[in-house]
């Protein structure tokens, strides 16, 4: 009778380890390798050039955030068979590195893997602006002119922006805008045309690509009806060895402003007459003011 019970207690404990094995098993994962995005404009140029410094791909699966990760990328899924993934690209809003947030402008990429226990399926997702997109403003400097205005307040004789086709402009082969100072403490400020009742509660962009060895200011001027004008300087540009994009989120300077309030973008250089830089270079291009329709 002893042996039996003793048999019967091994036998418990013999399947309760057994099943406790079975509850520490985890899922072999599938690998999905992200490269970086492709992103893609219309052939007709009425979008502008295909710019974008897209860094993170925030990544859904099956509708939920799986999370955040730096272009290009390859992570771990612990799931097996066909999975609906979802990406979309994440930008730093109005060039703050710890306000990374996925762009609203730019369509998603939607996608179906099937995943196997350690094998790496390799993607690269693409995008394009949302077809709803609207350019009220874009200057990419392949016209004659430019379309901003000069502040007469501030301009001198010399101080201008050329069309420069060189090895140092956005893409070589096309003209960037570089804007000429003329002498050390030197202010120039341009201006795009006046927009009117901008879409409020909505997002709204001014994208631009840069490359500056002297800081400047974007802001925007905002006229209301009374006719008073307010100067909301929104981001400066410091120093930079290569290109840069921002994305300047303009949404919380338009939402709070009733209809009838007016808009005009600026740019303010100034080569520092304290601390001047001898050579000043300055770059811009690819222009544009982005919402939705």
């Amino acid at each position: 009778m002893l042996k039996q019970a003793q048999v019967l207690i091994y036998l418990l404990t013999a399947m309760v380890l057994v099943q406790a094995c079975k509850s520490r098993e985890v899922l072999v994962p599938g690998y999905v390798h992200i490269k970086a995005p492709e992103f893609t404009v219309k052939s007709d140029g009425s979008q502008g050039a295909a710019s974008e410094d897209f860094q993170d791909y925030w990544v859904f699966e099956n509708g939920l955030l799986r999370g955040n990760y730096a272009t290009p990328c390859e992570i771990p899924i612990q799931r097996n068979g066909k999975t609906p993934m979802t990406i979309s690209v994440g930008i730093k809003r109005s060039g703050q590195e710890e306000e990374r947030m996925i762009y609203p402008l730019v369509t998603s990429f939607k996608t179906e893997i099937d995943l196997k226990p350690n094998i790496t399926d390799t993607i690269r997702p693409s995008f394009q602006y949302l077809p709803n997109t609207v350019f009220p403003f874009m200057e990419n400097f392949d016209r004659n002119g430019v379309a901003f205005e000069y502040n007469p307040t501030y301009k001198k004789n010399g101080d201008t922006i050329i069309r420069e086709k060189s090895p140092a402009a956005w893409d070589p082969n096309s003209f960037s805008g570089k804007v000429v100072l003329s002498e050390e403490g030197s202010i120039l400020e341009i201006y795009s045309q006046v927009f009117k009742d901008l879409p409020r509660f909505t997002p709204v962009y001014f994208e631009m690509d840069y490359k500056n060895n002297v800081k400047f200011t974007i802001g925007v001027y905002i006229t209301r009806s009374d006719g008073s004008v307010d100067q909301v300087p929104l981001f400066l540009a410091y120093e930079s060895d290569g290109w840069k994009k921002l994305y300047l989120d303009l949404e919380n300077e338009i939402s709070p402003n009733p209809t009838g309030t007016f808009y005009r973008l600026f740019i303010r250089f100034s080569n520092n007459p304290e601390a001047p830089v001898t050579n000043p270079q300055i770059y811009i291009d690819n222009l544009k003011l982005v919402h939705l329709d």
